[in-house]
């Protein structure tokens, strides 16, 4: 099951990718598919967000090592609303659209020969993630905890 029924977010059970980030560290990065809707006028609800049954967290020492790629890929438009981002913002939501997914996907992957074993299996893991995860949505919205 990929979806779960929006009142039961807390039976999600995260991915989480570690690399550095120690197990005592609580500053993350929550990427969460969301639910996708046919109404033309649909606001999604924090629960449409926070349905997927495997959403992924990577802690901050880790995904610092992502950031370099989201900037290659901003400026963006909201996916939702269209308003124009023009950074990643690692403090508040980013909703991210499938083909700016893919430009990210796209950077990652020409790096992915260049670098350390430890970098490379994140990488691949985040890929994998990421990739499966928008075979079930076209945004992913991406929210940090702090």
């Amino acid at each position: 099951m990929v979806w779960l029924n929006p009142n039961d977010y807390k039976s999600q059970e995260y991915v989480e990718l570690r690399l550095n980030a120690p197990k005592t560290e609580k500053v993350c990065l929550e990427f969460n598919p969301l639910r996708m809707a046919r109404d033309p006028h649909w606001n999604p609800m924090w629960e449409e967000w926070h349905c997927y049954a495997s959403p992924l967290r990577i802690y901050k020492q880790d995904y610092e090592l992502l950031l370099s790629y989201f900037d290659k890929i901003y400026p963006i438009k909201d996916a939702f609303d269209g308003t124009l981002e023009p950074v990643f913002d690692v403090c508040f939501y980013n909703w991210i659209g499938k083909s700016d997914w893919l430009r990210l996907i796209d950077e990652i992957e020409q790096d992915l020969n260049c670098v350390n074993n430890g970098k490379k299996v994140l990488f691949t893991n985040f890929l994998a993630w990421v990739k499966k995860a928008l075979k079930h949505t076209s945004i992913i919205v991406v929210e940090s905890n702090l």
